[in-house]
């Protein structure tokens, strides 16, 4: 996956926290993984403004993938 400017420092933190999770618990993941592992935290979370950045993380990582 390529760097992509539509990017955010609060979306890399998200995705980097995410990924920080499979690492700690030493699960190999891919990307749809990763897309699946966004999807729960943004249904579990309360907080709409962050909820936006899952779903705009989510979508990102979409198309990168594609």
């Amino acid at each position: 996956m390529t760097y992509d400017n539509r990017m955010t420092q609060e979306m890399l933190a998200l995705l980097g926290s995410t990924v920080t999770r499979f690492m700690r618990e030493g699960i190999p993941f891919e990307l749809h993984e990763l897309s699946q592992a966004l999807q729960r935290l943004k249904d579990n979370e309360i907080n709409p403004e962050i909820k936006q950045r899952y779903e705009a993380i989510i979508r990102l990582l979409s198309e990168l993938m594609h």
